[in-house]
C-alpha cells in the first residue's frame, strides 16, 4: 500500500470511529439527562440554587440555575419604570476582539503598531473539533 492509499485509509477508519463516538455521546448525553432528572426530583430538590446531598457513599450536587435575560429595548426606552432603590439591572462595557480585523490589522499594519497589538492582544490555539454531518 503506497503513502497515498494508507493515509486515505486511515482517514476514512477514523471518521467512521469518530461518527460511532459521536452516536454514542449523543446517546449517553440523554441518558445523564434522564438520570440527571430522576436524581433532582427523587431528592425533592425543586427550588432554584446548588444544594448538596449525601446519597450512600456519594455527595450530590444538585444545580437548578435560573437564566435571566433583559428586555434591553423596553429598559433603555423606558417603557418600564424602575425606582432607582428596586432597579437590579447594571450597565456593563465589554470590550471583545474582532478576530478578522486583528489579523487583518496585523498583516498590514507598520511594525510599531503591530508591537502594540501584541501587547495588548494574546492570540493561543483554541479546541481543536471535527463536525460531521450525512452527505
Amino acid at each position: 500500500m503506497n503513502n497515498l492509499d494508507e493515509r486515505e485509509y486511515t482517514l476514512e477508519e477514523s471518521v467512521k470511529k469518530l461518527d460511532l463516538i459521536n452516536k454514542r455521546i449523543a446517546k449517553l448525553t440523554l441518558e445523564k439527562e434522564d438520570l440527571t432528572k430522576i436524581i433532582i426530583a427523587a431528592l425533592g430538590h425543586n427550588k432554584p440554587g446548588q444544594a448538596t446531598y449525601q446519597v450512600n457513599e456519594y455527595k450530590v450536587t444538585c444545580k437548578t440555575p435560573s437564566i435571566y435575560s433583559l428586555d434591553t429595548r423596553a429598559y433603555k426606552n423606558g417603557d418600564v419604570y424602575l425606582p432607582k432603590e428596586f432597579n437590579p439591572i447594571k450597565e456593563s462595557v465589554t470590550y471583545t476582539v474582532d478576530k478578522k480585523l486583528f489579523d487583518d490589522y496585523f498583516n498590514l499594519a507598520p511594525e510599531s503598531v503591530r508591537e502594540s497589538l501584541v501587547q495588548l492582544v494574546t492570540v493561543k490555539p483554541g479546541k481543536m473539533g471535527v463536525t460531521l454531518g450525512s452527505i
